[in-house]
């Protein structure tokens, strides 16, 4: 007997497990040469040099072929490197946020735990290369279509807000969910603000403990 699925196939239960056994070994494989692709252009980028595609698919051991299986463009790879970069982040906030031992030191470690990307030397300018490279793309991308680079920012800033709404909430707010994202805005901005600078211009304990106080003194409380 066979049954309809979601998208609209006769194929019976048996059947279709077979149809995905013979697909995970493809899938397996793709995984892999994409989190090849990433890791090596996310270590070109970051050294600063010009990670053409031809260096990406040489230092990934993959080809052009591959490349462009999984990307349709350097920029499209780019926003990938960008993208998985900020999910690298949120895992390292969460973490932070999960070791402190009360509410305010978790608000304080999810805050430098951001700020630590412009503050950081080494971070910072493994940050910057990788940024400049995405604003590049972005110049490049406007006379041709949309970039996806907004997307990736948007869904950074929900993903840090996610994270911060566990602390935010028990510090009192009364609206969890906006507090977090507003703060969430901020302290991207501000990581962005100070990337840029001389880390020898500003002390970045005292930038924490601003964007801290600030934070606390803008939450809504009931």
């Amino acid at each position: 007997m066979t049954t309809e699925n979601s998208a609209g196939s006769t194929l019976s239960p048996r059947a279709s497990e077979a149809v995905k056994r013979s697909l995970t070994p493809r899938q397996e494989a793709a995984s892999r040469d994409v989190d090849t692709l990433i890791r090596c252009g996310r270590e070109l980028l970051t050294r600063g040099e010009p990670a053409r595609v031809a260096d990406i698919v040489a230092a990934a051991g993959l080809s052009n072929d591959a490349f462009y299986r999984y990307f349709k463009s350097k920029g499209d790879f780019v926003d990938a490197v960008v993208e998985e970069g900020g999910h690298r982040l949120v895992r390292y906030l969460r973490h932070k946020i999960d070791q402190a031992a009360d509410p305010d030191a978790a608000l304080r470690a999810g805050i430098a735990a951001v700020l630590n990307q412009a503050v950081d030397p080494e971070i910072a300018a493994a940050t910057r290369n990788v940024v400049s490279s995405a604003a590049t793309r972005n110049v490049v991308s406007s006379a041709g279509g949309r970039s996806h680079a907004p997307k990736v920012r948007e869904d950074l800033e929900k993903a840090v807000a996610e994270v911060l709404a566990g602390p935010i909430a028990d510090l009192g707010s009364a609206d969890p969910q906006r507090d977090s994202l507003t703060t969430s805005i901020l302290l991207l901005a501000v990581m962005e603000h100070l990337l840029w600078r001389d880390a020898s211009t500003f002390d970045a304990d005292a930038e924490v403990e601003q964007i801290v106080g600030y934070a606390r003194r803008g939450l809504r409380t009931s």
